[in-house]
């Protein structure tokens, strides 16, 4: 049963279906949602699925016990994906089979393939993972790759998984995706540096020597690019930095933390530094701020 999440999100559970026809639901499901696949296992299967269908792309989170998916002619014959799909590993080792070889595939790497192609997955022990489908622009040979040391995936998978949580710019998600992942793919733009910089910063945050020439060094680019880079988007990196920061800090005011606390979790040398640069920003410390969030 898919259960409506606004604005667009969709929520699917074989829980909600008698036992036998829970492999076929699946199968069903994600023939519409996402790719075509024959499931297979020999134990009782659960499984759950968030979706979000955008005009160009579909994305997902999957999770599921136990069990092993194929592709094959018959399939892409019924529900040809007419596109690439990237499958990024959160939980559960899967074993890929493709007419190339055989690949192993462990939590924060990630999978590129034609959905097009002949593949079978298997998956031991279960798995979590985030499933992007796009548009085929051209040729796409399978590779593995971690997404946690290239900052552009980093970047994707981000923005993916702060899509699924809720509302969000559908528009600018599916424009920064498809940047993304033509970078991963070889066409390197902008705005996918843009994006994957600012990935970089958020994920740093907490690091007082966060700097410009670490976030270059990150997406390959020289510091002045970089300068250059953010200019374009009408901030220094120092500011965009110190933005990022002051941000994240405003979330978190209202939890039982000191405000001491606050400032060193996020990068700050100093709790007057993070004052002082806060009431810049907001035009009231933190400490009011935090009063007027409590009252």
């Amino acid at each position: 049963m898919a259960l409506v999440h606004p604005p667009g999100l969709t929520r699917f559970r074989t829980h909600d279906l008698p036992g036998s026809r829970r492999l076929t639901g699946w199968e069903e499901h994600n023939a519409r949602a996402l790719v075509g696949l024959r499931v297979t296992t020999d134990r009782p299967f659960n499984g759950t699925e968030v979706n979000l269908t955008l005009p160009r792309l579909q994305v997902a989170r999957v999770s599921g016990s136990p069990h092993a998916v194929e592709r094959d002619v018959r399939q892409i014959a019924e529900h040809p994906a007419d596109g690439v799909v990237v499958y990024f590993s959160i939980a559960g080792e899967s074993r890929f089979e493709h007419r190339g070889g055989r690949e192993l595939v462990v939590p924060g790497q990630a999978l590129v393939l034609d959905g097009d192609q002949p593949f079978r997955r298997e998956f031991s022990d279960g798995l979590t993972e985030l499933v992007l489908k796009a548009p085929r622009r051209g040729p796409v040979r399978p590779q593995v790759f971690s997404f946690r040391d290239n900052a552009h995936a980093h970047a994707l998978v981000s923005a993916l998984s702060g899509a699924l949580r809720g509302p969000a710019d559908w528009d600018g998600l599916e424009h920064t995706a498809t940047d993304l992942l033509d970078t991963l793919l070889g066409a390197r733009t902008p705005t996918a540096d843009l994006a994957a910089a600012h990935a970089f910063i958020a994920a740093h945050l907490h690091e007082p020597e966060l700097c410009a020439l670490r976030i270059a060094a990150a997406i390959g680019y020289s510091e002045r690019h970089l300068s250059r880079l953010f200019a374009k988007s009408g901030q220094s990196v120092p500011q965009a930095i110190l933005n990022a920061r002051l941000d994240a800090a405003r979330l978190v005011l209202a939890e039982p933390i000191s405000l001491a606390e606050v400032a060193a979790r996020h990068g700050f040398v100093s709790q007057a530094h993070f004052s002082r640069t806060y009431r810049a920003r907001f035009g009231v410390t933190p400490r009011q701020d935090r009063a007027a969030l409590r009252s």
